[in-house]
């Protein structure tokens, strides 16, 4: 389709929306003729989705404030007299990137040659997914990021959130592009949220400027001569004006006169995306867009960032728009408000470990969607062979293990900061003891206790204020065997659990069949002469969780594949069942591995990993014994598991099966369900959330 064919379409399809009056708060409607979603507030037009397959991508066009102004440039599509038209692509609010394995989305647009065409990415609509009327209105749709040979790189999953906040008008965006192909994001300034403003919204200037994109295209901007421009940038940090144009901030605004209503459109980073706070590729001629993957040019070259993802792996953008109409410009009180309440949306940062290998880097993060069970990266941190975390319950400090070479381990201190969730390292301390495989954190006395399979051993450390560590304050070396000589040798500690009300640490300890409960000081160090409770020959304790009430305990043992459920006594561990976990019955090691109760504490899970692949659930009977509900298959060597905050996921770590599965967990009937929405992660074993 030519240019002007293109226009002739946008003509057509603009005249044949009008709005009537409804009392519905937001209401869509599809379009029957035209490839639209009509949204209206209190029965006033706010903007239409709008997906035809002639501009290169989905756009929200025309975007009205809540006085009836509309907040875009006409052009392309409905052209008004004297307004710029530079950069046929920016069309109403977008999103696309300008180098995405080679192919520029961002600047793709009718007006570009056929014999250059191959150089350029397209975002082709798929289909509306939802679409929902009410207070807040909803629409999601499915896209493919494509070549021009139809190849598809990305798809695209987005959702919309219409609403009114305090006499604004709002639109939440949420997008999720998982990779078809591995996909490489390459540093570039043109990406990724774009909105283009309307004439008034422009800065005035006097000069005329030329703009070269990634392709070497230059666009000409004329000098605005005329009355009608009186826009303003300002940003988070105070600056304003053109100077906002590679600032970071976590928020942008402009703002100007138009009509006789101060008009102000606002751009919100969400904390959980990727590079916040945000870059803003804010421009005066009236280009606002916000991008976190354009260090490089953003920087003058001090930094870069390039996003990569494997095929199937995901990343999510989340952006709010506002906008607001009166006699001033939108003040800080309300930026602020919109700002908290964009920030509180229910999504978790999910921090994996996993064994380092294959250029991994041993902890990924991702957002966790706690309403869907879905996950795309943030970031990545370098910690080798991140087996265990253990994070503080002010959120604040997050400890993990560490093992590099000959099983010699650390622990690393990162402090958490408390809008990103980004991990910033403070220390580490060796181990002394080999082979680390589990810590945790006594919040009483502020000390780190790290269990050492290999060196059957258990390490102490006191930290300092700033939650770094301080070297080992005491190791405690564990002595004694059992029946199975090519496991049980020597000692095994493999957890270090600080029972409910914080007076003692239990230690499970494979190599001896024995859980020592040792009395915790003041100063964070232990007793060193511990009760040992004595478990069946050959059983090799591995962890043991406790209720809520520290009444009830439950450990798993790891070589005979079963769970022993006891009465926590202040005498010690008095044994009231043993079930089996692993459904296979052999006579040979079972290898089963994590044990956790559900939030509630009503439910039991444990894995098991070399004789089968299974997570089998208990229900938890009013006097604390276990009855068993399930088991599922699961992926490859589910060294580790764990709930979401809710209850409503069950998350699966296969070590062997390189992956992350996500299941549904059923809390009325126990029932797992996979949801479909696993991580290809190689080698994790841990997962902690924040």
């Amino acid at each position: 389709m030519n240019k002007n064919n293109f226009l002739v379409l946008a003509l057509l399809f603009a005249t044949t929306f009008s709005v009537h009056a409804q009392n519905n708060a937001v209401k869509l409607v599809r379009d029957k003729t035209n490839p639209a979603v009509h949204v209206t507030i209190n029965g006033k037009h706010f903007t239409d989705f709008f997906f035809p397959d002639t501009i290169a991508k989905p756009v929200l066009y025309p975007i009205k404030a809540p006085n009836g102004t509309v907040i875009t440039r006409g052009f392309p599509m409905n052209p008004i007299d004297g307004e710029p038209t530079d950069h046929p692509h920016h069309l109403g609010l977008w999103f696309n990137y300008g180098d995405v394995n080679g192919l520029d989305f961002w600047n793709n647009s009718y007006d570009i040659p056929a014999d250059k065409k191959d150089l350029y990415g397209t975002v082709k609509f798929g289909k509306i997914t939802g679409m929902q009327s009410g207070a807040t209105g909803k629409l999601s749709y499915d896209a493919a990021w494509h070549d021009q040979s139809g190849k598809t790189h990305l798809t695209e999953q987005t959702g919309f959130e219409f609403s009114e906040i305090n006499g604004v008008w709002v639109i939440d965006r949420t997008t999720t592009l998982t990779a078809a192909i591995p996909v490489l994001f390459k540093d570039n300034k043109e990406g990724v949220l774009g909105l283009r403003m309307a004439h008034e919204l422009q800065i005035p200037t006097k000069t005329t400027k030329k703009f070269v994109d990634a392709n070497g295209i230059e666009t000409t901007i004329k000098a605005v001569t005329d009355s009608i421009a009186n826009g303003n940038y300002i940003n988070s940090n105070g600056v304003q004006g053109e100077d906002v144009w590679s600032r970071k901030a976590s928020w942008c605004m402009m703002y100007a006169k138009m009509k006789t209503d101060s008009v102000s459109v606002l751009i919100i980073d969400h904390p959980k995306n990727i590079g916040y706070p945000t870059y803003w590729h804010a421009r005066g001629y009236g280009l606002f867009a916000a991008n976190p993957l354009g260090d490089k040019v953003f920087t003058n070259g001090k930094a870069e960032r390039n996003l990569s993802l494997k095929a199937g792996e995901s990343v999510t953008f989340r952006y709010r728009v506002a906008i607001a109409a009166g006699k001033t410009s939108l003040p800080q009180a309300g930026i602020t408000q919109l700002q908290n309440d964009f920030a509180a949306k229910p999504v978790k940062l999910m921090y994996v470990g996993s064994y380092t290998g294959k250029g991994n880097p041993g902890i990924q993060v991702y957002a966790f969607d706690q309403a869907t069970g879905k996950s795309s990266l943030v970031r990545e941190h370098r910690n080798p062979s991140a087996g265990y975390f253990a994070i503080t319950p002010d959120k604040k400090i997050m400890y993990s293990l560490g093992e590099e070479g000959s099983r010699k381990g650390a622990v690393w201190a990162y402090s958490i900061d408390q809008k990103t969730g980004e991990l910033i390292k403070l220390n580490s301390q060796p181990t002394v003891g080999d082979g680390p495989c589990y810590i945790s954190f006594d919040p009483k006395t502020k000390a780190v206790y790290c269990a050492n399979y290999s060196g059957g051993s258990l390490t102490v450390f006191k930290t300092a204020e700033n939650g770094s560590l301080l070297p080992a304050a005491q190791h405690i070396v564990y002595s004694g065997s059992s029946v199975n000589k090519s496991r049980q040798d020597k000692p095994h500690a493999h957890c270090a659990v600080i029972a409910p009300g914080g007076k003692y640490l239990y230690v499970n300890d494979l190599g001896s069949d024995k859980i020592y409960r040792h009395t915790i000081k003041p100063d964070g160090t232990l007793e060193e002469t511990p009760l040992a409770y004595s478990t069946a020959p050959g059983d090799g304790p591995r962890h043991i969780v406790f209720n809520t009430a520290g009444t009830r305990a439950y450990s798993l043992n790891e070589m005979k594949g079963t769970v022993d459920a006891f009465v926590v006594e202040e005498a010690g561990l008095k044994k009231i069942q043993n079930i089996v976990a692993d459904t296979v019955q052999t006579k040979n090691d079972h290898g089963s591995g994590a044990i956790h109760l559900s939030p509630d504490g009503r439910w039991l899970i444990a894995s098991n990993r070399i004789t089968s692949n299974q997570v089998v659930v208990y229900k938890v009977l009013a006097d604390g014994k276990l009855e068993k509900k399930s088991h599922t298959d699961v992926v490859k060597k589910p060294r580790f598991f764990r709930f979401d905050e809710t209850g409503k996921f069950v998350l699966v770590a296969g070590q062997d099966g390189n992956k992350v599965q996500v299941f549904a967990f059923d809390g009325k009937t126990g029932a797992l369900k996979n949801t479909g929405n696993d991580l290809e992660i190689f080698t994790p074993v841990a997962i902690e959330f924040y």
